[in-house]
């Protein structure tokens, strides 16, 4: 298959990387090390601020059904333009906060604004705009936040150390907020998405309405293979920190984990997505499960430097695939006139369920003081999801076979 449509999306592609480098790499992917600062200077519970990192992804979640409507009829320009003044407000909560509810009231305004401004406008513009290589364009524009938090990550905890964590908190969000802006202006694209001719078949437009376009065969199974590794990969994120901590590494040890742990992932966004566009996004996506497992096994050991050093490889490349091949999929089975509006509402579904990952985990670890409760609830959810992905067949709609080459 020519890359044409790729390189004629470049400038989509660019942008989508610094976005996710920036926002997703920095603003989302360091929430860990941030809680554990938070927690460690005010003596504010781990279950109280694991409950505000979820009540900003039920904003971001609550936010994706009305940006991806917005997304199809006028664009991603305005929803996203509405994302960074959400993200400006979020973070001046973050800095001046007192308390442990004004950590979730930061987060009501920073998850609808990762949400319009992060998540699903790049995903959409680049479904759309890239049918031929949507996995290999996706996995290269996540690959930005693997990088953003292998960088971003280790230096958010040295700036917390160096400076405090308000002050970090300053220089986070400055670049949060204002590195979209000129993307904006300059490079993202224009006025409403226009699909670009495919080279595999996409499902006709339909005139029923959203409830039939969600009951179709397949849409379920999608959403449980887009809901249960989010929920498990959510409180991975959110916990890593303080578990490794809590296990005797070292505050900059365990940040470098999770930059390490992200950074790995780039190698399955690119690579997963490229396997994925050459043999099938299925089988990849089966095989990227199936390695998350062995992953969560291997982090229950993680007191040993081994056991840790495979997880970090495993559950990178395991995370970043899973990432890179659920989009190609959803187009398959998803009604190309609504794909933003539906994408939308998989993606709330997702995310509210994702929200009780860390409140679950959070609660564990303190009514027991060990993670390992934890553990084995994010495992046996991922369990669940191989069983899932197995099931699914081309009947469901879902192509088995790659694009031609």
């Amino acid at each position: 298959m020519s890359t044409s449509g790729l390189r004629a999306s470049l400038p989509l592609v660019v942008a989508g990387f610094i976005i996710s480098f920036v926002l997703v790499g920095g603003g989302i992917d360091t929430v860990s090390v941030f809680l554990n600062a938070v927690a460690q200077s005010t003596h504010w519970s781990r279950s109280s601020l694991s409950l505000g990192v979820s009540v900003g992804a039920v904003s971001a979640a609550l936010s994706t059904p009305l940006v991806g409507t917005a997304v199809d009829r006028i664009g991603i320009r305005v929803p996203m333009a509405a994302g960074v003044l959400l993200l400006a407000t979020g973070f001046a909560v973050l800095i001046f906060m007192t308390e442990a509810w004004h950590f979730a009231a930061a987060n009501v305004f920073l998850g609808a604004g990762f949400g319009a401004c992060a998540l699903l406008p790049i995903t959409v513009a680049v479904t759309i705009h890239v049918p031929d290589r949507t996995a290999l364009a996706l996995g290269i524009i996540s690959a930005g936040a693997s990088a953003g938090a292998l960088v971003l990550a280790p230096a958010a905890q040295a700036l917390i150390e160096a400076v405090g964590w308000r002050s970090a908190y300053i220089v986070m969000g400055s670049f949060v907020v204002f590195t979209p802006v000129p993307l904006l202006l300059f490079a993202l694209p224009r006025g409403r998405l226009r699909r670009r001719t495919a080279t595999t078949q996409r499902r006709p437009a339909a005139t029923h309405g959203l409830l039939h376009d969600l009951l179709r065969p397949g849409v379920a199974s999608l959403a449980a293979i887009m809901i249960l590794p989010a929920l498990a990969g959510f409180s991975v994120s959110v916990h890593l920190v303080p578990y490794l901590t809590g296990l005797g590494y070292a505050g900059t040890a365990a940040a470098a984990t999770l930059g390490a742990t992200i950074g790995v992932s780039a190698i399955g966004k690119v690579g997963g997505g490229f396997v994925a566009d050459r043999y099938g996004a299925l089988a990849t996506l089966r095989l990227a499960l199936g390695l998350w497992v062995m992953a969560l096994a291997l982090l229950h050991h993680a007191a040993s430097p081994a056991a840790l050093g495979g997880f970090i490889a495993l559950y990178g490349l395991a995370f970043g695939t899973q990432i890179a091949v659920v989009p190609p999929i959803a187009v398959t089975l998803l009604n190309a006139e609504r794909f933003g509006a539906l994408f939308g509402i998989l993606q709330l579904a997702s995310m509210l369920a994702s929200a009780l990952g860390p409140i679950a985990s959070g609660l564990i670890y303190d009514r027991t003081g060990t993670y390992g409760g934890a553990i084995a609830l994010w495992l046996g959810v991922v369990a669940v999801a191989v069983v899932v992905a197995a099931s699914m067949r081309a009947a469901d709609g879902v192509a088995e076979v790659a694009s031609e080459a």
